[in-house]
């Protein structure tokens, strides 16, 4: 990749930011489609977001990816935020356009994209069962009652968190019923995964070391599926036991993907090379 002095800078503000995998997966579309992009990793300490975001303007950077945990306070220092994202309360994407800074959130169209190509799976008419409270479960909540979900349960360890999301989520979808539940009502729990059309893990349950979720998935309908937006390790053992019961299920690597899909062609106007990008993520098809 040749960098010149037309080339357009995209890239990720992100706290650590090292371990991303996006630079791998924009630059191997830039590259697939012949385009005088770059995409690279800024590393943004949290109190120097402020001028982070005003860097895209006075350094002419085209577009930015936003993670963690930079995505609720990037947004003070936008010109306009899109319906989604205001809804979420988080920005993932943001295009420069002639210094005007938009932000997006592409975590909400990438989930149900991801859902849909990888588990067939579309939340209209669903019951829908979330793990964690989080800012993943904004943009999961957010995504599974716009695509029409019927229910939503959202369940965590820490119980007034999950209430708190069902309260401010509730009003904003008529027609949604909305509960909450702690993570250890094991009748509860038990009731609401019986119904469950999708289970979603939204926590960091099962990334690394972290423990992973215990779940009485032997309650699933044998319809049912399981999506877990942990992607390292790509098999985790959510997806693991899931599978060992014959239900569908699968990592996050797919929402990663779709939602940088998304990023790209918000950002192009072109259509996105879907399968070079898998490639390079090394995501399954």
């Amino acid at each position: 990749m040749e960098i010149k002095a037309t080339t357009r800078v995209y890239g990720i503000f992100g706290h650590p930011v090292s371990q991303s995998l996006s630079p791998a997966m924009h630059n191997a579309a830039f590259r697939h489609l012949g385009l005088d992009c770059v995409y690279m990793a800024f590393d943004v300490d949290p109190r120097s977001v402020t001028q982070a975001v005003e860097s895209i303007r006075n350094l002419g950077l085209s577009g930015i990816n936003v993670t963690i945990p930079h995505k609720q306070s990037v947004m003070e220092g936008l010109d306009e935020v899109t319906p989604e994202a205001s809804m979420v309360g988080a920005v993932n994407t943001i295009v420069n356009e002639d210094g005007r800074l938009k932000g997006y959130n592409t975590d909400v169209s990438g989930v149900l994209r991801a859902l849909r190509s990888e588990l067939e799976f579309t939340p209209r008419d669903k019951n829908v069962f979330i793990v964690g409270a989080g800012g993943a479960s904004r943009a999961v909540i957010v995504a599974m009652c716009t695509g029409g979900a019927r229910n939503v349960a959202i369940v965590n360890r820490t119980y007034p968190k999950a209430r708190r999301l069902s309260e401010e989520f509730s009003p904003q979808f008529d027609g949604v019923g909305f509960s909450a539940a702690p993570l250890d009502d094991a009748n509860l729990l038990s009731e609401l995964m019986a119904q469950a059309d999708i289970v979603i893990n939204c926590s960091s349950a099962g990334m690394g070391d972290i423990e992973p979720l215990c779940l009485p998935l032997d309650l699933l309908g044998e319809s049912c599926v399981v999506y877990d937006l942990v992607y390292k390790p790509p098999v985790t053992p959510l997806v693991r036991d899931s599978r060992a019961l014959g239900l569908r299920s699968e990592s996050g690597l797919g929402m990663l993907l779709y939602q940088g899909v998304d990023a790209f062609e918000i950002w192009t106007g072109e259509d996105a090379p879907v399968e070079v990008m898998r490639e390079a993520l090394s995501v399954p098809g």
